[in-house]
Order: structure tokens, then C-alpha cells, then sequence
């Protein structure tokens, strides 16, 4: 097996010198830089895992660019004064065996491209750091390392205190010098809004990132090349992959709806398997082409939905044909997916199960996609290292897959990559990337795409040759996209991009680039071209009054709208007018005091760790805003219900890809105050999980019904009682409940657990 490098933290790593043979296992090459001679041996893993490491463990789905535990030397095995725990995926140079350069070392000369993307990763993984109270690790510069056009972290430090993007912004402040002359004045201008807090948050950064990447994408020319294939294995007597374009493929495209491929790996045996892959290939594929896209528009956020929403047709697809067919249990077929689709300057990974997704560029071969199964939900709970999940029972059964339930269960990934530099996206079912044969291989089979030496149809079928030889259990499929990136006039040096409006308010899902991005091209001397891109800034003096014109206006038609179509308003105004007016249009001269009326609860946009929600009272008793379904953990079956009027605190957020997930205890119910009822015990086994069958492909657990959508199945759900926890999806739960502020005043200290005491010792 190849070396396994691994990075060290701990108190026991500080006594050990170069050479030193730690647990008779670990050698250290250098300060904390260690190699496992025996990695075909599993490692020293702990009973419980501490508060440090448990970061780790939930940006587990961020792997890109977030090291992983590996293992532990406990201070009884190694005899030293403490543990040493022990890091994989670490940004080390297996070669020079030495850490890969800090940022602000290869920050120098960097082209304007690589710049802007190392920044807009950074502001992409700004959110899950603050969620996970690690979000000091962006502040570090030793911390942050880069290889190639990837941003890598050494380690997670923990916040002291919650940061803010005013620090990150002076941390930037200070790489100006050396930013590259064609953004230098957009860099200067983001960096003083973020000083000055007028970039509030990591959606509106990457937002304004994604404008300059938009427009230094314009430089390059750009063109993808495709090969896909799939080979029915060694042991099976069927082939239940399909993949998109057609196997035996290959072409050449410019980014945009046909730079796509698909590989799809079919389950529920020779009955199924293959139809239902075949038929999400045929859904993805309409869908596709139902959808625009030009090398002008540009709405990431809009393509992510629409990727989206393909994949729940296909999966919707394949379940009404399951309900049709009447299949039940393991006889319902389903498929997995994995798709790339390459747009203007990026990829766009959408992903569904096990088939994986793997960016190589000439820097290194990375994991782009996390499977669904069980092993990878325990790690993002932060139960288990995936080492010691890989070794429960069933820990490769699937979570989810195409057509096995309605898509309202389903949360599909999908993932955005800027390509500043040639790279190759792999695509492939689970018959290549078992026993790590991908990353055995990728430099002698891949890698020599990026230089010319073999073609991407060379590279697909001796990857299916590697599949056959040293794996041969499964069907096998394969799809690669090779994205091509060059500059079309490297000789100008004089590029500058103008500073951008700060966004006033949380920029819009659905909003749009500016349609005044212009390109200009101006002739000096030497007949050298000198361009300047920018976004033209609105003229702020004639256009004030029209602003207040349009927002008295819409105040009005808000309130008009509000009269006649919310009830609760329209009472209210009534009364109001009749204590003023009389009910005859005639001024009230009696001093009655007015009518108290309840102020409306705000709209909420987003629920953080610590509030308290009431849930709402629906228009018509009896439909489903009158209670709420909460899950036993992500992703697991319905655990009970909680009723109008109930009022629940936000005691963890988990931030996932698909959307963000939020458990709830229970503080009260209507009629009732507290329970004696027994504390929920933590789904932390896999003994509701059912072992795969052997050299087939993997079952799937089938998660249980929407937390919004009422089972159509008569089955009797629990009430649940206060105390009593449970998750739900956060743009669930944004649907069902409303804010009062006196809630957070009144609730402190009566959130009680299900023992009747109270967490905070009140």
C-alpha cells in the first residue's frame, strides 16, 4: 500500500523528535509530519471523541478542503504526556514530504483568475467555519494552505470569540501589494466593505466574488472535451449502469448545456436495476434541454435550483413507476447519480448515493463528492471517525437514492468549482472507485490528459480495464470531462475592474448579473490592447426620488393586499377606522379607548442555535400547519409530532449542502408544562439498518417520510412531550412557525428536559 502521510496534534507530538518510531508504528519526518509504515493496520480509535474534534467530523461534506481524522495514539500506548491525534487528507507533499505552501506565499504572482478563486473559496466556506465555531482557521494564514487552485486547511482552530467579517476583510487588506493589477481596485473596494460591515454575511461575499470571476472568465477561451463508457464487469450477468452521452462517446463542446455527462448505477437487481437507471438518463436529459444556458447569463444560483429539481423529476419518475408496478421494500428499484455539467468558468457536480465525482488537476487528485450511506451520516453527526463507521454493520447501505421514496424526502448535492486552469472531472460508479483504485491510479491514467500524452477515450477505457482487472465485482462506468482554460491574449498588464455597489440588503436567490457589464477594448501604443471590464455604478442623484416614489407605492399596494387577503390585518384596520370614524363614516367625538390590536409576528428568514419558535395555527383546523413532524436524527424516520401553539428552542444547526438541518426540543405544548416521560435515548446503531447483499449493489435505507408532508400511510406517530428533541430541515420548519419576541424573554430558563430538570441549572 502507498505511504499514508498524516499530520499530528496533541501535547504527546511535542516530545517527539525526527526519526522517532511512535507506537511502533507512526514515523515522524519532521515537527508533526508523520507517515503510517503499517497502513494496511486500522488505528488506534477512541470510545468517545472529544469537543476539538467533533468540527472535523461535521464539515465532513467539505473534505475538499478540510483534513479528516485518521486515528489517535493514546498516552497509554505511546507512553507519552498526552494524546496525539492524527489527521489524513492533509495538505502534505507526499514527494518533498513537506507541508504544501501557505497562500500568501503563492499569493505572489498568481494570475488574477487563481487569486479570485482562492478568496472566493475562502468566503464559500465562511458560514460552515462560523457554524462549527472554527471559523478563526480563515484568519490564520499559516493554517491556510494551497495546492494548485485548491485551498486546503492544516488544521480547524477554535474561535476564542464569533468573528466577523470585518477581520477577515483587514486580513485581505494586508495581500493588496501583491494582489494582480486587474483587480487591485476591486480587491481594495471589497476590502473596505467588508471593514465597514456593509458586506454583512458569507452570501453577499461570494456573490460579489462571483461578479469579478464572472468577468475575468472572459479572458480565457475555453473548451470540453467528453468520453464516457460502461462495461458490464467480470462476475455480473447484466449491466444495470447507463450513462450520458451514450457509452463509447466522445466529443468535443464549449461550456453550456451539452458539456454534461451522467453516469447513473442502477439498484434493485436485473428486473429494475437497469430500467430505472435508463430511465433517470432519459428524464436528466430532457430536463436539460429545457434549460438555457449562454455564455452571457450567468445565475449560479438559479442553475444549482434547476439541478436540482431535474433530479427530483427523475426521481419521481422512477417512484411513480415503483407505485405502478406495485413494489414494495427491496423489490423497488432506484438508482444513484452523479452528474457534471460545465458552465461559463465553472463545473457544477449534482450528486445522488454512492457514484463519485473526483477533480484532478496537476496539483492532485481530490474526493469531490461524500457518499450517502450510513458510514458518512455517522461522521457528519459527529458519532463515529469514518475509519471506525466503515466497520459497522451495514455502513455501506445507501440513505438515499433515485426513485426509492417521493422526491420530498430527497436532498440532492449540488456543488460549484471554478476552473482557472486545465482539469479533468471524473465521473464514476462504484465498480472503479472501491478499494481507493481512483486514487491508486489517477497520476499514471489521468494526469497525462492535462499535458496531451493520451486521449480522454484512452484514459476511459483503461480505467474500465482497471475496474475489470482489480476490482471485477460490479458493473463499472465511466465519464470524463476534460475543461480546457487558456488566456486569449496573455501580453496586456494594465486590466482594472471597477468597485461594486455594496449590496444594501441579503442578496436574492434568483438575482441576476447586471446586464451594464461591458467589455472595452482601447488601442495604445506598440498596437497592444488594453481591455477594462467593469460594473457600471448607479448614478445615485436622480434616481433618489424616483426610490422613494417606488417605495411609497409599494407600501400602499402592500397594505391593499394585506386588507383583503390577510384577515387578522383586515380586522384589525376595521376596527381602527370604526373607533376613529364610527360605523357611519362620522368622526368618533367619544374619548373610548382604541381597540388593542396583537401585532403580527415577523416573517423569519433563518433560525440560529438558541432561539425559541412557536409553531403557527393554519387557516383551517385540521391541516398540516397545525403540527410539526420531527425526525429522530437527519435523514432517519419520524420520531413523533409537536401541535400548534407549542413552543420548541433551537438547541443545534447542522449545516448540510442540501440545506441546513435544525434540532428542536420541546418546551412546551398547549395544556401542558412538563413531562415525566423517559429522556430519548441517541440513535447511535446500525441495527435498524440492513446488511447489503454481497457483490451486488448496495441496499437502500429508505428514510422516512417528509417532516411536512403527512404520511399517506396510516401509522399511529407519537405525540411528542416537553423535553423531548427532534430534527427537521430548517426550510421546514421556516414554513411552520412564527417568531414573538417576548418568546425569548419569557422562555429563558423554562426550556426543561425530559426529566423535568432544567439544562441550565435555573
Amino acid at each position: 500500500m502507498p505511504n499514508k502521510y498524516l499530520w499530528a496534534l496533541g501535547e504527546g507530538i511535542k516530545a517527539c523528535k525526527p526519526g522517532d518510531l511512535i507506537a511502533g508504528r507512526y514515523r515522524l519526518k519532521r515537527e508533526r509530519l508523520l507517515v503510517d509504515t503499517q497502513p494496511e493496520q486500522l488505528p488506534e480509535l477512541p470510545e468517545d471523541i472529544p469537543n476539538f474534534i467533533t468540527p472535523y467530523l461535521r464539515l465532513f461534506a467539505h473534505q475538499l478542503h478540510v483534513p479528516q481524522v485518521y486515528g489517535m495514539v493514546s498516552s497509554k500506548v505511546s507512553k507519552l504526556s498526552g494524546d496525539i491525534w492524527l489527521l489524513e487528507n492533509s495538505p502534505i507533499n507526499k514527494v518533498s514530504e513537506c507541508l504544501m505552501p501557505e497562500l500568501t506565499d503563492s499569493w505572489r504572482g498568481a494570475s488574477a483568475m487563481r487569486q479570485l478563486n482562492w478568496l472566493w473559496q475562502i468566503a464559500q466556506l465562511w458560514q460552515p467555519c462560523i457554524t462549527q465555531g472554527v471559523a478563526a482557521t480563515l484568519l490564520t494564514p499559516e493554517l491556510l494552505r494551497v495546492e494548485g487552485p485548491v485551498v486546503r486547511f492544516l488544521e480547524l482552530q477554535p474561535d476564542r470569540k464569533p468573528p466577523n467579517l470585518s477581520e477577515l476583510g483587514k486580513l485581505w487588506q494586508q495581500w493588496l501589494d501583491e494582489a494582480h493589477p486587474a483587480i487591485l481596485n476591486f480587491l481594495g473596494e471589497l476590502c473596505r466593505q467588508m471593514i465597514a460591515r456593509q458586506i454583512r454575511n458569507g452570501e453577499q461575499l461570494v456573490a460579489q466574488l462571483d461578479k469579478a470571476l464572472l468577468i475575468c472568465g472572459k479572458w480565457y477561451d475555453r473548451t470540453v472535451e467528453i468520453a464516457t463508457g460502461t462495461d458490464v464487469g467480470r462476475s455480473r450477468a447484466h449491466n444495470e449502469d447507463a450513462c450520458h452521452p451514450p457509452s463509447g462517446s466522445v466529443l468535443s463542446v464549449m461550456p453550456g448545456s451539452e458539456a454534461c455527462a451522467i453516469v447513473c448505477d442502477g439498484i434493485g437487481g436485473q428486473d429494475g436495476g437497469e430500467v430505472a437507471s435508463e430511465l433517470a438518463i432519459s428524464v436528466l436529459c430532457k430536463k436539460l434541454q429545457q434549460v438555457v444556458l449562454h455564455k452571457d447569463i450567468y445565475e449560479p444560483l438559479t442553475l444549482i435550483s434547476k439541478l436540482e429539481r431535474a433530479a427530483c423529476a427523475a426521481n419521481d419518475e422512477i417512484a411513480d413507476r415503483n407505485d405502478s408496478e406495485h413494489r414494495q421494500g427491496r423489490q423497488r428499484m432506484g438508482t444513484t447519480l452523479v452528474m457534471g455539467l460545465a458552465h461559463v468558468h465553472e463545473l457544477y457536480v449534482a450528486h445522488v448515493g454512492d457514484s463519485r465525482a473526483y477533480l484532478i488537476t496537476r496539483a492532485g487528485c481530490y474526493q469531490v463528492t461524500l457518499d450517502d450511506d450510513v458510514a458518512c451520516r455517522e461522521v457528519r453527526l459527529g458519532y463515529a471517525l469514518y475509519r471506525d463507521a466503515l466497520e459497522q454493520v451495514a455502513a455501506g447501505a445507501l440513505i438515499q437514492a433515485l426513485g426509492i421514496t417521493s422526491s420530498n424526502t430527497l436532498h440532492p448535492s449540488v456543488q460549484r468549482l471554478v476552473v482557472d486552469e486545465d482539469c479533468v472531472l471524473l465521473l464514476c460508479s462504484d465498480g472503479l472507485s472501491d478499494k481507493d483504485r481512483v486514487e491508486e491510479c489517477w497520476e499514471t491514467e489521468i494526469l497525462p490528459i492535462l499535458d496531451g500524452s493520451i486521449s480522454v477515450a484512452s484514459a476511459r477505457d483503461r480505467l474500465i480495464d482497471i475496474a475489470n482487472t482489480r476490482n471485477g465485482h460490479d458493473n463499472v462506468t465511466i465519464g470524463l470531462i476534460h475543461c480546457q482554460a487558456h488566456l486569449k491574449d496573455n501580453t496586456f498588464t494594465e486590466l482594472s475592474i471597477a468597485v461594486l455597489e455594496p449590496s444594501r440588503e441579503p442578496i436574492p436567490d434568483s438575482e441576476d448579473v447586471p446586464t451594464d457589464l461591458n467589455d472595452r477594448t482601447n488601442t495604445g501604443e506598440g498596437n497592444s490592447q488594453l481591455k477594462t471590464e467593469f460594473l457600471q455604478l448607479p448614478q445615485k442623484g436622480k434616481s433618489l426620488f424616483s426610490l422613494l416614489l417606488k417605495i411609497v407605492f409599494l407600501l400602499g399596494l402592500g397594505g391593499v393586499f394585506a386588507y383583503f387577503f390577510i384577515p387578522p390585518v383586515g380586522r384589525a384596520i376595521d376596527a381602527a377606522g370604526e373607533s376613529i370614524f364610527g360605523k357611519r363614516g362620522v368622526i368618533n367625538t367619544k374619548s373610548s379607548p382604541s381597540p388593542t390590536v396583537t401585532p403580527l409576528p415577523d416573517p423569519i428568514q433563518a433560525l440560529e442555535q438558541g432561539s425559541f419558535v412557536e409553531i403557527k395555527n393554519s387557516a383551517v383546523s385540521g391541516t398540516e400547519g397545525d403540527r410539526l413532524y420531527l425526525l429522530k436524527q437527519i435523514g432517519d424516520d419520524v420520531k413523533g409530532t409537536v401541535p400548534a401553539g407549542s413552543v420548541l428552542q433551537v438547541t443545534n444547526k447542522q449545516v448540510e449542502p442540501a440545506g441546513n438541518w435544525l434540532e428542536l426540543k420541546v418546551c412546551s405544548i398547549p395544556g401542558v408544562v412538563t413531562s415525566n416521560s423517559p429522556k430519548p435515548n441517541s440513535n447511535k446503531d446500525f441495527s435498524r439498518v440492513f446488511k447489503p447483499e454481497t457483490n451486488r449493489s448496495p441496499a437502500v435505507f429508505t428514510p422516512s417520510p417528509s417532516p411536512t408532508v403527512k404520511p399517506t400511510v396510516a401509522v399511529q406517530i407519537p405525540k411528542l412531550q416537553p423535553g423531548e428533541v427532534g430534527w427537521i430541515q430548517e426550510k421546514d420548519a421556516l414554513s411552520q412557525v412564527v417568531s414573538n419576541p417576548a418568546l425569548n424573554s419569557n422562555q429563558q430558563g423554562k426550556c426543561l428536559d425530559a426529566d423535568g430538570t432544567n439544562p441550565n441549572g435555573n
